[in-house]
Formats: C-alpha cells, sequence, structure tokens
C-alpha cells in the first residue's frame, strides 16, 4: 500500500447555484443535473434507459447491482431507491429483494452543501412529480424519497479515500439491507479497478452520469470502459446523456452494443446499450435504433460467450469463491457463540438464509465477548498501510451498524470518544507524526494539547492525546444478545448451546459432515449441514487444518468498582471519556470501571492471578503521570468489590483478522511455482473446502472490525459487491500465509 497523503486526501467539491436554482461544479463548470427536472432526467435517462422496471419484475437473483460514475447530488440514487421501494411495495414476494448501488466520487460535496441541496428539493418538491410512464410514480409519495436523505446526511462519510457501506431498510422493524450504498471516494476508473472481480460479473446496470466528456474528459476513457467491461455481466445494460461519438466507440470497443435514442427534453440523443462480452466489434455498424428497438434489445440481448472472466490484475489465488448451493439450500451453520458468530447470524438471516449458531459453552457470551466492558476505538499509525485503512474503514462502518442496531434492540454503551494518550516520548512522537501526516480527516481523530485534553476528559491530563471522537465503550456481551434478538425475530435463527465441534468433513454430496461433542453425551454425534462458518475465536485454531497460523494470547481485564474507598473528589468518578495507552480505562458504568489487559503469548487458561491484576493498575499508574489520578488508582486497587476477569484472544502473525474460504491443504502443490512469479493467468485458482468458511483472528479489536469483517464474509457467501477495495480484500485472504511462504520459498509454520 502506498504511503502518498494523495492515496487517502479527498478534495471536496466547489459548489454553486446557478441562475436556474441548480447545483453546479465550479471545478468543471457544469451542473449536477437538468435544471428543468433533475428527478424526470434520471428516470428518462437511467431508470428508463436500462429498462429497470421490467427487468427488476423478470429478474431471477436476490440482488440486483446498478453501478454509477459520478454520484454528485445523489439524485440518481435517490430517485432509483425510490422506484425500486415502490417495486418491493407492488411485488413483496419477488425473489429480488436488494438493490445494490455503487457509485464514485472524486470531489464528494461536503455535508453542509448535500443537506442544502437535499432542502432545496424538498422545497421544489421534486420527488411529488409524476413521470410520463405511470409505473414510474412513487407510490407513497415524497416521504420514503426523504426519509432516505435524511438517513443519508445522519450516517454521511467522512472525506477519506476507499469504499464507505451503507445499509438502508425498507422495512424499519429490521436491519435488512434492501438497499446498499457503496460510495467509492476516489476516480471512477481507479475505484472500480479496486472492486473485487467475480467470474460471473458484479454489475448488472451502468449510469455513466459524470460531468460532461468536453468539460471532465480525464473520467471518460478507455480504460474506464474496460473496467466497466471487467465488472460487467453478460447483458449488463448501461446508459449516458451523452452522445459523443468517443464516448460510442469507445464502449463499443470494450465490448458493449451502443444505441442512439432521442434524449432528454432538448437534448437531441443519448446513448445506451448492452454488454455482450464480444470487444473489438464492427464500428462501422449503423446503430440508429430507436428507443422501442432498444428497449427491446434490453430485455433479450444475445449472450454471445459464457463470461466466466477475471480481472488480469487479479491474482487467482487471492480469489472469493461463493456458496454453492442449490437455489433451493439456504441452510448455514456458524460455529462460536461471541461477537463475530453472533453478527454473522444477524447478518444471514438479514439475507433470508436459515442460522443454526451452536457453541461450546452455556452462554452466547462466554469467552473474550463475555468481557463485561470493552474500549470501541481504531488503531491508527502514521503510515497508510493496510492495517490503518482496515482498521479505519471497520470503525466507520462499526460505528454505523451499532447505531442501527441499538434504535431496534438497545445494548449498553457511551460514544463518550477516546483519548490515546501521549505517556512517553515514542508515544508522543508517534502520535505526532500521525497528526501531521493528514491521512485521517479531523472528524476522524486529532491530535488536542494537554488543556483540551482536560477539558474532554473532565481530569487533569498531563499530557496532549491523540482524541478519537466517535470512539467509546461498549458491553460486548449486550450487544450479542441484541444481535441475536433481532435474528431471532426472523425466526430463521435456532440456537444450541454446549455443543463442541471436534471435527468436520465434506462429503460427495456437497454436504458437509460435523462431529458434535455435547455436555450431556460423552460419545460423539454426527450431523450435517450445507454450509459453515467458523467464527470461533480461540477455539479456530484446532480446526484450521494446518493452513492458517493463528496465535492465542490471554488476557486478563479488571472490574474496578467506583464505591466505598472512592471519595467525592475522586478523579476516576469524574472521567468522562475513553482513555487509552497500553491499555485502556472506560468511564464509571453501573459502579464499575474497566481497566485492561494483559498479553500473555500461548497461555489458554483462563484462571485469575493476582499478579496480572497488578500489572494492570501498575501500567495505568506509570502511564498518566498525576498525583490525583496515582492516589485514585492506589486506592480502587484496594476495594473489595473488584473483580478480575481472563479471556484467550486470536490472532494472527500479522495482526489481521482472516477472512474467506477454508484453504484445502492441496494448495501448497496447485500453487509450487508461486515463487518463480509468473503471470497471474498461469496460476489456477487454489482448492477450497466446498462451502466452508473461517472468520476469526480478530484479536483485542473484535468490537471495531466484527461488523464489517461479517459483512465481507456475508458479501463473499452470497455473491455480492465487497465492502473493501481488492488490495484490502487480499491482506484478509485465508490463503496469505500460504502463498507468502511458497513465494520465499519456507518451510510452512502454522
Amino acid at each position: 500500500m502506498t504511503n502518498d497523503k494523495t492515496a487517502t486526501m479527498i478534495t471536496p467539491a466547489s459548489v454553486y447555484v446557478n441562475e436556474n436554482n441548480t447545483p453546479a461544479s465550479r471545478r468543471y463548470n457544469d451542473v449536477y443535473f437538468s435544471g428543468e427536472n433533475g428527478a424526470q432526467e434520471t428516470d428518462y435517462v437511467f431508470i428508463g434507459g436500462n429498462d429497470l422496471l421490467s427487468r427488476w419484475s423478470q429478474h431471477s437473483d436476490p440482488h440486483f447491482c446498478i453501478a454509477e460514475t459520478g454520484f454528485g447530488t445523489g439524485l440518481n440514487f435517490f430517485r432509483v431507491s425510490q422506484h425500486f421501494q415502490h417495486f418491493r411495495q407492488v411485488h413483496p414476494n419477488h425473489i429480488l429483494e436488494t438493490l445494490i448501488f455503487i457509485s464514485t466520487e472524486k470531489h464528494p460535496l461536503s455535508k453542509k452543501d448535500a443537506a442544502d441541496i437535499m432542502q432545496q428539493w424538498k422545497q421544489d418538491n421534486i420527488l411529488g412529480d409524476v413521470c410520463a410512464d405511470e409505473t414510474l410514480s412513487a407510490s407513497n409519495g415524497q416521504s420514503g424519497y426523504l426519509d432516505l436523505c435524511d438517513l443519508w446526511l445522519a450516517q454521511y462519510p467522512i472525506s477519506v479515500a476507499g469504499i464507505h457501506r451503507r445499509n438502508f431498510s425498507i422495512n424499519k422493524t429490521d436491519l435488512s439491507a434492501n438497499i446498499t450504498l457503496d460510495l467509492h471516494y476516489g476516480d471512477a476508473t481507479d475505484s472500480l479497478a479496486q472492486i473485487q472481480k467475480s467470474p460471473n460479473g458484479v454489475v448488472d446496470a451502468w449510469f455513466l452520469d459524470g460531468f460532461t466528456p468536453s468539460k471532465n474528459s480525464s473520467m471518460w476513457t478507455p480504460a474506464l470502459y474496460e473496467q466497466m467491461a471487467s465488472l460487467s455481466k453478460i447483458g449488463c445494460s448501461f446508459a449516458t446523456f451523452t452522445a459523443a461519438s468517443e464516448v460510442k466507440r469507445g464502449l463499443q470497443i470494450a465490448g458493449f452494443s451502443v444505441h442512439k435514442q432521442k434524449g432528454f427534453e432538448r437534448k437531441r440523443e443519448m446513448l445506451l446499450g448492452v454488454y455482450s462480452g464480444n470487444s473489438h466489434q464492427n464500428l462501422n455498424k449503423t446503430s440508429n435504433a430507436n428507443s422501442n428497438e432498444t428497449r427491446s434489445h434490453l430485455q433479450t440481448p444475445e449472450l454471445s460467450q459464457q463470461q466466466g472472466k477475471l480481472d488480469q490484475h487479479q491474482a487467482p489465488y487471492f480469489g472469493r469463491p461463493s456458496l454453492n448451493l442449490a437455489k433451493q439450500s439456504n441452510d448455514v451453520t456458524i460455529v462460536g457463540n461471541g461477537l463475530a458468530g453472533a453478527i454473522m447470524a444477524l447478518k444471514l438471516t438479514q439475507r433470508g438464509k436459515r442460522v443454526t449458531l451452536l457453541w461450546q459453552g452455556e452462554l452466547p457470551s462466554d469467552f473474550a465477548s463475555g468481557n463485561p466492558i470493552g474500549g470501541f476505538y481504531p488503531q491508527l499509525n502514521a503510515q497508510h498501510n493496510a492495517a490503518s485503512q482496515i482498521q479505519m474503514h471497520s470503525f466507520l462502518y462499526a460505528s454505523e451498524f451499532y447505531k442501527s442496531l441499538h434504535t431496534l434492540q438497545p445494548f449498553s454503551h457511551d460514544w463518550c470518544g477516546a483519548l490515546q494518550i501521549a505517556f512517553n516520548d515514542n508515544t508522543r512522537t508517534r502520535l505526532n507524526k500521525l497528526d501531521s501526516a493528514a491521512f485521517w480527516p479531523r472528524e476522524l481523530a486529532h491530535l488536542v494539547d494537554a488543556k483540551q485534553a482536560s477539558e474532554i476528559a473532565n481530569i487533569p491530563m498531563p499530557y496532549s492525546c491523540l482524541h478519537i471522537v466517535k470512539a467509546g465503550w461498549i458491553k460486548p456481551p449486550s450487544v450479542v444478545n441484541a444481535c441475536l434478538e433481532q435474528a431471532k425475530a426472523s425466526g430463521l435463527l435456532t440456537l444450541q448451546n454446549n455443543s463442541q465441534l471436534i471435527n468436520y468433513k465434506c462429503i460427495g454430496d456437497g454436504s458437509i459432515q460435523l462431529a458434535l461433542k455435547t455436555n450431556e453425551q460423552r460419545s460423539v454425534k454426527e450431523c450435517y449441514t450445507q454450509a459453515l462458518v467458523l467464527a470461533m475465536g480461540s477455539g479456530s485454531k484446532a480446526l484450521t487444518k494446518h493452513v492458517i497460523p493463528l496465535r492465542l494470547t490471554r488476557g486478563q481485564v479488571e472490574m474496578v468498582s467506583n464505591s466505598q474507598l472512592s471519595q467525592p473528589d475522586n478523579v476516576m468518578a469524574q472521567l468522562k471519556t475513553l482513555l487509552c495507552h497500553k491499555g485502556y480505562f472506560t468511564p464509571a458504568s453501573d459502579g464499575f470501571h474497566a481497566l485492561g489487559s494483559t498479553y500473555i503469548k500461548e497461555d489458554t487458561r483462563c484462571d485469575v492471578r493476582a499478579q496480572e491484576t497488578d500489572i494492570n493498575f501498575n501500567m495505568h499508574i506509570q502511564s498518566i503521570q498525576h498525583k490525583a489520578w496515582q492516589k485514585a488508582l492506589g486506592q480502587a486497587q484496594l476495594n473489595p468489590n473488584n473483580y478480575s476477569r481472563a479471556a484467550i484472544r486470536c490472532s494472527t502473525p500479522d495482526h489481521l483478522p482472516v477472512v474467506g474460504a477454508m484453504p484445502d491443504s492441496l494448495q501448497f502443490t496447485e500453487l509450487a511455482d508461486l515463487y518463480k512469479a509468473l503471470p497471474l493467468h498461469q496460476y489456477q485458482v487454489p482448492s477450497h473446502e466446498k462451502n466452508v468458511f473461517i472468520m476469526t483472528g480478530l484479536g483485542s479489536r473484535g468490537l471495531t472490525t466484527a461488523p464489517l469483517m461479517a459483512e465481507v464474509l456475508v458479501s463473499q457467501m452470497l455473491e455480492e459487491p465487497m465492502p473493501l477495495t481488492k488490495p484490502l480484500l487480499d491482506t484478509l485472504n485465508p490463503n496469505r500465509f500460504i502463498v507468502r511462504s511458497l513465494i520465499r520459498r519456507e518451510p510452512w509454520q502454522t
């Protein structure tokens, strides 16, 4: 990953309102949408041009994916979302349940500009306009559209490069991803190149809606059309307002049939067409088809070949195979209690899968996720590397996930912010470097001096600190219970405790045989499932078949009572924010502060140890050199109401999670030539254990990473677009350890 600051910094749009009261870009000297009626333009050019309403009714998959070049004000997204809501109201039992909208934006609007524009939409009653085609009219009038705008503003992305996924539920009583927006901040061509490709394609329809080619030629390039082709399914359509000859020719060369039809209102012509998979078509062919011919062509494309292609720059050994199930099959077994298993169960039931969640203990949060309170904050550093980006995107996604979950199933938390303390010279240098590098926007994290830190924490702070604004603390057991209660409400979740997975075996008919041992039976019981997800934390190590090197680390935390010995002026009682250094210290909740944690490698015992309690308290006393704080901690350590808890973390040698399909040991022979660095097309897709997936290695950052890692895995399993860029997905791939070992010709060690 590059350390170039330009890789993450995003320059916002410069917007003004022209004489027609239409938002326009100063940079490109062009309007964002038609001054006459932007919503009707979207209906005519993009929704009608791609024949979406007819195609939705005939669609045979659970999701339909639209990709757009140029998010702008978001008008196209909001308009098509309104029509999709209407489609679901008219066809509540249709197999098509989810709309996925991918869009790119190099210069996003500021949140203030976006809010101002949407307020103007309300005043102009744009959504109240009825289209010429009666089927395009929204049955719920204005409210659904404006509600979605308000939801969007409430979770508006910060200005940092990468994919910002937002899930919107049509049914407000659940968290189903009926409408998913993947907004890529960055150059359109570069962003499309970073999308994980699929052998069957990703995109069903394209909205080509950048500023006009004469004013923004950098977007309308052969490289863009090639990326479009690499992402398109056979029969994927496109529509665009432009009729420029260079655009037409570029799309034809990339494999799209291209036709012209009457443009919107006073515009003479526009382009639309279908991807057939044939590149370098006959460019002299006349394509003056009228709108009726084009619509017929969209409905019945001539599929000239099977797609079965991957991007030439996408390594086969980092592929992400999906579930291989019969259409009528929906059963998935998840093994592992705790946060990872509970969030996976919720997300799979939201997608209509029947889930059995089984685990070894009594309660669904017995092990590492059973800690009473945990700190919720990302581990950022001064390099724009994979680890920092995964932490940052995980934190941002998790923030929105937890907020949405809490509205339906309340759980114990406090978004009180966090102060990462510059408690010594090395830490001070590192935090200063992180702040001056300016990789991370100020609304995510910024440096504050000791005075500002004292005001934020509400206690005397002797050091400068990194203020992580959206951080806080969460009680993991309450989140686990909230996820399971929400999943149970679907009627698709079965819970099975006191069941230990001893082993599993993929058998010939495509199912998976599980060997289970229950507390009531000493003998091993066999049962079967169609798909298996291992989300077992520390329990994963025994079942990784020697293909994933997992590391187990003991950690003990202290629950410090804020009663008895606490004095009225005790600084601990006044603390208002999470404190982080080598460990963390939370404000009081239900009379207790959480303090931790120790790191004892390869120790898997969970007994409570007095010497580790001393380590935890001394770590905090030494890190905050303030007499009042040290006195308070000294008193608190003697409180007889304190208690401790130990659990085992599961991590990896590179400290990144493992998310994806379970590798097969055959990869050692299939990829034996990796050290030769042959062209990628000469390597085959390596073997995986069919319908077996794993999510583990979250370490001490499970609260931060679990929601996005679960979204990654569910998206992979169901062959949906992925919520992270291809390079970041590669760093999470379970194959990465085998690949590194074979490239370096090193003996394999687990």
